[in-house]
């Protein structure tokens, strides 16, 4: 089984966390720093892909897709396994079958979606990814997958007696924004915010990675976790790799930038920056033989044009 992380994190990013020594780790705590003010702009989201691990018989790592068409609509693309094309689901409402996979990675799958009724962000840096109104459900010889805040009860009328219910939990999400920028810098004081969960039964977090003009006329970037700055990084220009390892539910996370794509690539590439949760027990950055299973990890990837 490939692990999430190979699923969703940019070479890039696996690069960036091979080149950074353990020594070089900083450690931080979010709880006593000041809180941020709002930032002035919000980058436009491309899409959110949301990575599930399915603890079923067989495990499924699978994938699903929010983004925006080529005119402007919400979409929804599903990949069953890691070796499987993208499933385009195109109606708003309805139901599929995938056969299983010729490699047997995974086993037939019956698809059931509603997004008839879904709520969005407003304004125009709206995320593709609903807020309420909506389902998607994953069926094998169990409910695999059930996402969205009409699930349950789709899944209970549906269902309910017939066939059990896998424990299912996300592992990793990747976002992709356009924050427009000038020939070198970012679009000042632009920030990207996403609720992610880092470990099973843990609460909910609002982390923003955003990027700032100084008075001074140089960049930061900086990374806040429910509003409370956690990381900061300036004088971008020489510091466009680095990590620092901050905590969250008194659990290490994690923090590694790489923002040499997007000044140094001509055309540009993309700063990327990843919040990975990982054991106490873990000694570094990155263990590619941990890969699976890896903590709950968020990916950023900025782009000053759409790719």
């Amino acid at each position: 089984m490939v692990s999430a992380s190979s699923l969703l994190l940019p070479s890039s990013v696996r690069s960036l966390a091979s080149c950074v020594s353990d020594g070089a780790v900083r450690v931080a705590c979010t709880t006593p720093s000041a809180t941020l003010t709002s930032a002035s702009s919000s980058p436009s989201t491309l899409s959110v892909t949301t990575s599930y691990h399915a603890h079923s018989s067989p495990p499924l790592l699978l994938r699903l897709t929010w983004s925006h068409s080529p005119i402007g609509l919400p979409t929804l693309s599903f990949v069953p396994s890691a070796s499987s094309p993208a499933v385009l689901l195109r109606r708003r409402k309805g139901t599929r079958s995938l056969p299983s996979s010729s490699d047997s990675s995974h086993p037939p799958l019956a698809l059931f979606w509603d997004l008839t009724a879904s709520r969005y962000g407003s304004g125009p840096a709206a995320s593709p990814e609903p807020i309420s109104g909506f389902y998607f459900v994953a069926v094998a010889t169990e409910v695999v997958l059930a996402v969205g805040d009409l699930a349950a009860e789709f899944v209970k009328a549906k269902f309910e007696g017939q066939i059990p219910k896998a424990r299912f939990l996300p592992v990793a999400r990747s976002d992709r924004v356009v924050a427009p920028a000038g020939h070198h810098k970012p679009a000042a004081n632009a920030m990207h915010t996403a609720r992610v969960r880092f470990a099973e039964d843990a609460p909910e977090h609002e982390v923003s990675v955003g990027c700032a003009t100084t008075s001074g006329g140089g960049e930061e970037l900086w990374v806040s976790v429910d509003g409370k700055r956690a990381v900061q990084a300036r004088r971008l220009r020489w510091n466009f790799r680095g990590n620092q390892t901050v905590f969250v539910d008194g659990a290490p996370v994690d923090v590694m930038w790489d923002l040499h794509g997007w000044w140094f690539r001509d055309p540009p590439g993309c700063a990327v920056v990843m919040l990975r949760a990982r054991s106490a027990l873990e000694s570094r950055l990155w263990l590619e033989e941990a890969a699976a299973a890896p903590g709950f990890s968020l990916v950023v990837q900025a782009f000053k044009t759409p790719p």
